[in-house]
């Protein structure tokens, strides 16, 4: 769960942030919203066909710091009326939270 948001995402949201600051929006929704529907619909068969369901404190973390950075990007649209892309980038202060709490989950 560490590695995979880096190898996938990161330079699908870096692109998305150079379309921000050129003013295409669009391109940016367009290219996160495309990388996500490939992401949530693929790795999640796989996972779901080939791993026992264990949804202990882990998988909740995993939930939250999902369902907080969509919500972060989500409000963001809603109020600004475009796609920051401070709110984008605040996807990374989630996944940094994460880290964080495996961290000090498993060093102790």
């Amino acid at each position: 769960m560490i590695i995979t948001p880096i190898a996938t995402e990161l330079p699908e949201k870096i692109n998305s942030i150079l379309w921000i600051r050129q003013k295409k929006d669009t391109l940016a929704l367009g290219n996160i919203s495309g990388a996500m529907v490939f992401q949530s619909s693929i790795s999640p068969a796989i996972g779901m066909a080939f791993t026992d369901w264990k949804l202990d404190g882990q998988a909740l973390a995993v939930v939250v710091v999902a369902l907080g950075s969509a919500a972060t990007a989500w409000g963001s649209m809603v109020w600004k009326k475009r796609l920051s892309p401070y709110a984008l980038l605040m996807g990374g202060a989630f996944y940094a939270g994460y880290i964080w709490w495996v961290i000090g989950r498993n060093s102790g």
